[in-house]
Parts: structure tokens; sequence; C-alpha cells
């Protein structure tokens, strides 16, 4: 009987770190919104389209357009991801950091590229 119990109190630490793991993949991916990403990547888009052909006033509508679109979604998922338990995971912690990280620089650019032309 104390066999049984050792090896299943064993068992349960070995699968619990991968268990919280996925819990976490589950997590982000239901933060990550794929509408926010296509909406970062059209920004992106008409950035690099700013800075080859200069800032043609439909450019530069487009550009502010998915701006006011993508600001609160992007402040709304660096809340989520930091409030999330997995920013505490030692396994996942790095990613969701590196996630965080890269929409505060979006959030950065948005307001660099954007602040005075946008009204």
């Amino acid at each position: 009987m104390l066999v049984r119990l050792a090896c299943g109190l064993a068992l349960a630490v070995i699968l619990i770190p991968g268990d919280a793991q996925a819990d976490c993949a589950q997590e982000i991916s239901r933060l990550m919104s794929k509408d926010t990403e296509k909406l970062t990547s059209r920004y992106n888009r008409v950035s690099r389209r700013i800075e080859r052909q200069g800032a043609s006033p439909r450019l530069v509508a487009e550009s502010c357009r998915i701006a006011k679109q993508l600001e609160p979604r992007l402040r709304q998922q660096i809340a989520a991801l930091k409030q999330s338990g997995c920013s505490k995971e030692p396994g996942v912690s790095t990613m969701v950091a590196d996630i965080v990280r890269a929409h505060e620089d979006d959030l950065a650019m948005m307001r660099k590229n954007g602040s005075s032309d946008c009204r």
C-alpha cells in the first residue's frame, strides 16, 4: 500500500508540471487573438509602405484607422498576459515575457509613428 502511494505521488509530481504547461499553452492561445495578430500584420505592412513610398494621405489614414482598432486590443492582451498565472510558470514565463515585450514595442511604434498624423 505504501509503495502504491509513493508511486502515485511520484507520478503526480511528474505529471503536474506538464499539465501546468499544457494549461498555460491553452490559456495563452485563448488570450492571443487572431484578429489582433492580423491587425498587427496589416499595420506593419502599411508602415513599411509609408517608409518606402512616403506618407500619402491614403496610407496615413489607413495607418491611423488600424492603430485606433489595434491599440486597445494590444493593451488588453498585455494586461491579460501579465495577470495570468502563466507569467510565473518556469517553462512558459519567458515566452509570455517575449509576447508582452513585442506588444509593448508595437504600441510604442504606433505612438511614435501616429501621434502627429492621427487626429
